[in-house]
């Protein structure tokens, strides 16, 4: 992603003797959103498959383990530590296909055709 910059026009920047501001990540809230989404456990199994096909052909092995404290009934003690796999397979054309519907669908703009339902009342939910 570029990195965006701007010319300063006036004000406290320029009269310090700055002439242009960039930004700096470039990055904005969603991006965010989406990234601490991904690093969430219930979805890191889908980011393993997005980072081995990401540059690559489907067939790639994508893998993605996580440890966690084993579960003990007496109190106290060394605890075992449990690896659970979330993903461990070779990625397939169809991971392509949910990846592109699940997370590119939401960039689509949804309309309501040529006859949108009528909202006589102006009421933001809809009802007539």
């Amino acid at each position: 992603m570029a990195i965006a910059s701007a010319t300063v026009k006036g004000g406290f920047f320029e009269t310090n003797g700055v002439g242009t501001l960039a930004s700096i990540s470039g990055e904005d809230g969603q991006r965010r959103w989406i990234r601490d989404q991904l690093a969430a456990k219930g979805l890191m199994g889908l980011r393993a498959i997005m980072d081995a096909l990401t540059g690559a052909a489907p067939g790639v092995t994508a893998t993605k383990n996580y440890t966690v404290v084993g579960a003990r009934e007496e109190l106290g003690g060394v605890r075992p530590v449990d690896t659970q796999v979330l993903v461990n397979r070779a990625t397939t054309a169809a991971d392509v296909t949910e990846i592109k519907s699940e997370l590119l669908s939401y960039a689509t703009k949804n309309t309501f055709g040529a006859n949108p339902p009528a909202n006589l009342d102006r009421n933001p939910l809809g009802t007539r």
